[in-house]
């Protein structure tokens, strides 16, 4: 059995034969319009459930970070936050092809093509294992070369360098089993079904914060902790995708045969403009604590680390839309769904950019008193932190509309041009500026290096993008909305 010929003029790949022995999510004979209204349910359903699973994570955090920054105090907690820091940035390193997976899901979501999702899981899992056995091997060889009183600030009076390289080593092991397993949300949300996938999110931020209250009454120490925070959502990963494997999705189970080198080239193809937006995001969006506690000190980016997490909360409506908007807007410009594409991205420009408008303004006003309360008085950031915080989070929310259309319309290389001009100018000013007018320096770089590279220029590419799918598509009606 063959992929049918797909998106954009790309060529078809030979597939394992895949049994379609039940009726697929779509039919052909469902009418454009109930296509719409499907795919908006999905949608809101997918944002409802999101909804509930980041609620459970803002009270896991709520409660977990006061608890950890008082039982391990601003230094140690410094480190845990850094080790997230740097396996956050390492994310990247799966070259993008996770992130792609999610628009080869929707593609065949869209066909009602079990074999094209079948081989496109099967060889995405393959590059993940073989990503993360690379990984393991160069870290074993550079193992010896790190000095982590160097690259943490250390203070010899309170932490050790071997508990930190301890720490580390612990949540790179898990960080590793984790890149293949981190898969079971993008097979789901390809298929537009997000409320499992939140489930088990939520089932992992709730295991996170049982065993920071286990372990802390036990008395343990760094290592313990990190290793069971990591460990928490990586466990739930696994149990989605042994769901999948085995109930859910069962097409979707690793057959060797299925592994296609085709496919693997297309996936790692497509997958290093998402790996060229990656990069840039981590620059801009991970490497603040790494620049602060290089050039200030673990304590200082124990504050920067409080307020930014406060100030993050303003995009909340934002991410729990994204993960169902993104496989959805992929499905409608698969179809030329043009009518439902630019009605709901209006509606959610409004209502995103309405919402963190309010909230930063809540924020400007109330925020070192709410951080007082919430994690202590040693992490309270500057008024003038605050408030850059908050217009970052504006500029942010505005971006991360637009590139949704464009990641999910499979057009990121413009984006990714974009991204490496901003990082580089970002690095450059934070690094510059932190040494100069200190912490308030890094979240100012990220805002100029933004106005300046990105903001004009992809918004521009969005709306001629919207205009020429208008033109040139075929407009279907929707009668329910976001």
């Amino acid at each position: 059995m063959g992929i049918r010929e797909i998106r954009d003029g790309r060529s078809s790949i030979d597939q394992p034969t895949v049994t379609n022995d039940r009726p697929g999510d779509y039919s052909n004979s469902i009418s454009p319009d109930q296509l719409a209204r499907l795919r908006t349910r999905r949608l809101k359903d997918g944002a409802l459930s999101t909804t509930l699973s980041k609620a459970v994570t803002l009270l896991v955090n709520a409660f977990s970070i006061p608890i950890a920054v008082r039982y391990l105090g601003a230094e140690s907690f410094g480190v845990w936050t850094t080790i997230s820091t740097i396996l956050a940035m390492l994310l990247v390193l799966d070259l993008g092809v996770a992130n792609s997976l999610t628009n080869f899901i929707s593609e065949a979501y869209a066909k009602d093509d079990r074999a094209h999702a079948s081989t496109y899981a099967t060889t995405a899992l393959g590059i993940m294992v073989a990503v993360s056995i690379l990984l393991g091997g160069l870290a074993y060889l550079a193992w010896p070369f790190l000095h982590w009183n160097t690259l943490f600030h250390l203070s010899r009076n309170t932490i050790d360098s071997a508990t930190v390289s301890r720490a580390v080593l612990t949540a790179f092991i898990i960080f590793l089993i984790g890149l293949p397993v981190g898969l079971a949300p993008k097979l789901l949300g390809g298929y537009q079904e997000l409320r499992a996938a939140s489930l088990f999110q939520a089932l992992g931020s709730v295991c996170n914060l049982i065993s920071i209250l286990i372990l802390v009454r036990l008395h343990a120490g760094l290592v313990v902790l990190v290793a069971a925070s990591s460990a928490s959502l990586v466990l739930a990963n696994f149990l989605c995708l042994l769901w999948i494997w085995c109930s859910h999705k069962p097409w979707l189970s690793p057959r060797l045969a299925h592994f296609n080198r085709d496919a693997a080239h297309r996936m790692v193809r497509t997958g290093t403009e998402f790996f060229i937006l990656q990069i840039s995001a981590l620059v801009v969006f991970n490497s603040d604590n790494l620049i602060v506690t290089h050039y200030l000190g673990l304590t200082q980016v124990a504050s920067y680390s409080v307020a930014w997490r406060l100030v993050s909360y303003v995009a909340i409506v934002q991410t729990l839309i994204a993960p169902a908007l993104w496989p959805a807007f992929s499905e409608a410009f698969e179809r030329r769904d043009m009518k439902w594409v630019r009605h709901t991205f209006k509606r959610t420009m409004w209502i995103t950019m309405g919402l963190a408008l309010a909230a930063c303004a809540m924020l400007a006003v109330m925020g070192r008193w709410l951080i007082r309360i919430w994690a202590g008085p040693s992490v309270v950031p500057t008024q003038q932190l605050l408030l850059l915080m908050c217009i970052w989070m504006i500029i942010s929310t505005f971006m991360n509309n637009t590139s949704i259309v464009l990641v999910s319309k499979g057009d990121t290389r413009f984006q990714s041009r974009l991204s490496i001009a901003a990082a580089v100018l970002n690095l450059a000013l934070s690094i510059y500026w932190v040494q100069r007018i200190g912490v308030t320096g890094v979240i100012l770089g990220t805002i100029v290096s933004y106005l300046l590279m990105m903001i004009i220029p992809q918004t521009w590419k969005v709306y001629t993008i919207l205009k020429n799918e208008e033109s040139n598509g075929t407009a279907v009606s929707a009668t329910d909305n976001l």
